[in-house]
């Protein structure tokens, strides 16, 4: 590439005063989008070819000052890359309509230049790959000066200045916001850095302006007061996002602190352009600011980013609420491993109840609204009568324990390899009592539906289920030939999307000080006595969350039939439990009917199913804590790497509990390795026996 057309086009279009020249230039350094490392050398090639045509660059100096004097660039220093005061849902709606209908900026607006120039969506990537030194000497060689060195008057210094106040001001009113006011008062009764910063930098811009022997080094003492200033605003916004068991969080105030952190970031870039440093490079602040620009604009209609950018902190704070109850999902110890066994065959009972009741109102022929709603209450009321029992459903583990994955992530001073077997050892314990729950539901489920439908047989002559729905039933179990498995995943969905919510409620519980509110209701008092409505204060604190989270799974199992119906599609659930209760009334119905062939396809879908339901669900949880704690996908493919290795030398582990020596308690059968470690194995015994999960400083 050698540029000769370009040199020619400079040298018969550079009075022409649109930006399209540039944009032709910067298409021949662009490199392709797989090697963005080639833009370095072509970039180079370019500048040693200027250099060979002096005549050239003073050419392109004079088309670049007449494309650039008179445009206006405090919207793109201030707005660019930076989120509105709109809020999460419609920066995401205006985001999706920008993308189908482009925005029209005002042609005075540099930001006319940028989106025109480098209007491929990957641009950033080698803009970025180019040093900073390199960008320098272009600069250098197109006769640029460092903003420092200009005069107060020079529109460059004008509007970057501008710019600085705009987004001290917003800082200032951002950081007064009531919400973040209700974390810190005591903001409100010492000098808050968000203001002081404020004043501070007018003073800072008026000398600049006004002063010809103003310091403009970084070793000017308002310089660096207002460094220190805009550090502690940063502090607090983390000591905000440390205390999220204290504060809770919404998706809003996330944006909030995510609005404030970018406007931030930017004054800094901005401060650091019009001072010099002593250790800085030539032109690195100008090159420094020209990567966040390019990729503010590459990234301006990007839904994804948004979405990540915004729910990255979110996920981190609602994992940490995500089921105040996820602990005694959990079998730690041999004794709470019979405990789950027990407290999941009383799952198991009332799913057997459920399920009749289901068949009991298929047999209404309700219209759809109704039969959807029956469906959703029945789960619904169904699976808080678990809670509320302390029985467990198999399948809700992996959803509820969501915080606790995320906790084993912590990096409270471990190294991160650490952190990754903390996660290991408390996937193990999860899948064992995930067995062990599925074990408890089927060997009650079964036989519950089975008698009841064969007492209801014995004393009426009639069933519950019908040939043709027990036949149907049969049907829907078959692996091979039915859609089973795809509605154990959709069900695996909504379990995890239960735990979320059931997340979220305990969140909004401590953000909005929900028990503290009714605590304090003067009705409830009225009504109820003090000593009752305190009662329920602290049921709500506790259960919240939970009650939330069964009752919206109730309704997503219950109405997904339905909405498939109405959509034409092929949508279902399925969940271990209630195909065990199913199968136990169609057995009754039609048992005698079956072939060994149908029984045994019936089992092997009823255990599909299940081995569905807890893989869409633990997954999807492991996702989000992996997410909530920016674990990178080497580290996660370390994390399988330990738990196969896990499995091959000790799968028992992942089944059956395991023993602590001087506990007292008898193990199902000796592990002589566990109980006999060798040298021979690298410590790998003793490292397991380290490996714990972090626990919170509550529990």
């Amino acid at each position: 590439m050698y540029f000769s057309d370009i040199l020619d086009k400079i040298q018969s279009r550079y009075q022409d005063q649109s930006p399209d020249l540039l944009l032709e230039i910067v298409a021949q350094i662009r490199p392709p989008k797989n090697n963005p490392a080639q833009a370095k050398e072509n970039l180079n090639q370019f500048k040693n070819r200027l250099k060979e045509n002096p005549e050239v660059i003073i050419l392109l100096r004079a088309y670049l000052k007449a494309l650039f004097d008179k445009k206006q660039s405090v919207q793109i220093f201030t707005e660019s890359g930076i989120l509105t005061n709109r809020g999460f849902f419609p920066e995401a709606f205006d985001r999706v309509n920008t993308f189908f209908l482009p925005k029209v900026y005002a042609e005075r607006d540099v930001m006319t230049i940028f989106v025109a120039v480098f209007h491929k969506n990957w641009d950033y990537l080698w803009v970025d790959e180019i040093p900073d030194q390199d960008w320098a000497d272009l600069f250098e060689l197109l006769g640029w000066v460092e903003i420092e060195n200009l005069s107060q008057e020079e529109p460059a210094v004008v509007q970057t200045l501008n710019s600085i106040l705009v987004l001290s001001q917003r800082i200032a009113a951002l950081g007064l916001e009531p919400e973040i006011l209700s974390k810190l008062p005591e903001l409100e009764y010492f000098d808050s850095p968000f203001i002081v910063q404020n004043k501070s930098l007018y003073g800072y811009v008026d000398q600049y302006q006004t002063d010809p022997d103003f310091d403009k080094t970084d070793q000017n003492t308002d310089y660096k007061h207002l460094m220190v200033m805009l550090t502690q605003c940063e502090d607090y916004i983390q000591l905000i996002r440390k205390n999220k068991r204290k504060f809770g969080t919404d998706l809003h105030f996330s944006y909030q602190l995510l609005q404030l952190s970018q406007n931030i970031d930017r004054l800094k870039s901005l401060l650091k352009l019009v001072s010099k440093s002593a250790d800085q490079a030539y032109f690195q602040g100008e090159s420094h600011l020209l990567k966040i620009l390019v990729r503010a604009v590459n990234r301006k209609n990007s839904l994804s980013e948004h979405i990540k950018d915004n729910v990255n902190l979110l996920a981190f704070q609602i994992t940490e609420h995500a089921g105040k109850t996820g602990e005694h999902y959990i079998a730690n110890s041999a004794k709470e491993w019979w405990k789950m066994l027990g407290s999941s065959m009383g799952g198991g009972l009332i799913v057997g109840f459920l399920s009749v009741i289901k068949v009991l109102i298929y047999y209404l022929k309700l219209p759809l609204f109704g039969e959807a709603f029956l469906y959703s209450m029945n789960y619904s009321f169904g699976f808080i009568g678990i809670h509320l029992t302390h029985s467990t459903l198999a399948t809700k583990q992996p959803a509820m324990t969501a915080s606790k994955l995320a906790a084993a992530l912590d990096e409270v001073e471990k190294p991160k390899s650490v952190a990754l077997g903390n996660l290991s050892e408390l996937i193990v314990k999860i899948f064992r009592s995930q067995f062990i729950a599925f074990v408890g539901n089927v060997t009650i489920a079964f036989p519950v539906a089975f008698l009841i439908a064969f007492g209801y047989h014995y004393f009426s002559g009639g069933h519950i289920a019908g040939s043709e729905k027990a036949f149907k039933l049969i049907a829907e179990l078959d692996p091979l030939h039915s859609l089973a498995v795809f509605h154990a995943g959709i069900a695996g969905v909504f379990l995890f999307f239960s735990g979320m919510i059931s997340g979220y409620y305990d969140n909004k519980s401590v953000y909005n000080k929900i028990p503290q509110r009714i605590k304090i209701h003067k009705g409830m008092i009225r009504i109820f006595g003090q000593k009752r409505t305190e009662g329920f204060s602290n049921y709500i604190d506790n259960n919240l969350g939970s009650l939330a989270g069964n009752f919206f799974l109730g309704i997503f199992l219950g109405t997904m039939g339905t909405i498939g119906i109405i959509l034409g599609l092929p949508l279902d659930i399925q969940h271990i439990t209630f195909a065990c209760g199913n199968f136990g009334l169609a057995f009754v119905s039609v048992g005698s009917q079956l072939s060994n062939h149908q029984i045994v396809m019936s089992v092997a879908g009823i255990f599909s199913i299940g081995l569905m339901n807890f893989l869409v669900s633990f997954s999807l949880a492991i996702f989000v804590a992996i997410k909530s704690r920016k674990v990178t996908f080497k580290q996660s493919r370390r994390l399988f790497g330990i738990l196969f290795l896990r499995f091959l030398k000790r799968p028992h582990h992942f089944f059956l509990p395991i023993y602590e020596k001087n506990s007292g308690e008898k193990p199902l059968f000796q592990d002589v390795k566990a109980l006999n470690p060798t040298k021979n194995e690298d410590n790998t015994e003793t490292q397991e026996r380290k490996v714990r999960p972090v626990k919170n400083k509550e529990q």
